[in-house]
């Protein structure tokens, strides 16, 4: 085998699954793959944060990630039968376990959050986002049987899990968390 980075085999817009299958670049599986990818990494940047600031969630964050490579690579063999349910219900009751937790130490948002309050926070609400989207790309594969459903539950727990999170890191960073308030004369207003 090459030490080479590339390989050139996409230089057409095409790329290979995991069982060797050549699929459009911009196919089904290839968006869900690179929604995962890019959610894997920017909950990694998030971590790095939460890690700079000492907050307890870091490991979590990490956790989730090794998840997130598994879901990865179910999405790229969901040829192969056996690998489709690779999400156990277990990791979903493990967010809703974490979810409860960290809800306790927060009041509840009385309106909606405009995402900020410090970098940490700020990057958790960008994760939450990259999940949301992931999440529309997904819904294809599942309703097709190519991914089973525990798959979707998880990522729409995880981007619950990422609010929360990123609620408290703004709590635990000390800074204030922007909540929208709609005048009615129609400006923005802001506390």
């Amino acid at each position: 085998k090459s030490n080479e980075y590339y390989s050139k085999d996409g230089d057409k817009g095409t790329s290979k699954t995991l069982e060797g299958e050549v699929l459009a670049k911009d196919s089904k599986i290839f968006n869900a793959i690179g929604a995962t990818e890019e959610l894997l990494s920017y909950i990694g940047l998030a971590r790095e944060y939460a890690q700079e600031s000492e907050h307890e969630y870091s490991d979590k964050l990490k956790r989730i990630q090794t998840i997130i490579i598994d879901l990865n690579t179910a999405i790229s063999r969901s040829k192969n039968k056996s690998l489709k349910k690779i999400i156990p219900q277990s990791h979903t009751k493990e967010l809703e376990e974490w979810i409860r937790e960290y809800a306790k130490e927060l009041p509840p948002p009385e309106k909606n959050i405009i995402p900020g309050g410090g970098i940490t926070c700020a990057s958790l609400h960008v994760a939450r986002a990259i999940c949301r989207r992931t999440e529309r790309v997904v819904v294809p594969l599942v309703k097709e049987g190519q991914l089973h459903n525990e798959a979707l539950v998880y990522l729409n727990r995880l981007a619950d899990f990422l609010f929360i999170v990123a609620r408290l890191a703004a709590k635990l960073d000390k800074r204030t968390e922007t909540i929208y308030i709609p005048k009615p004369d129609g400006k923005i207003k802001t506390q």
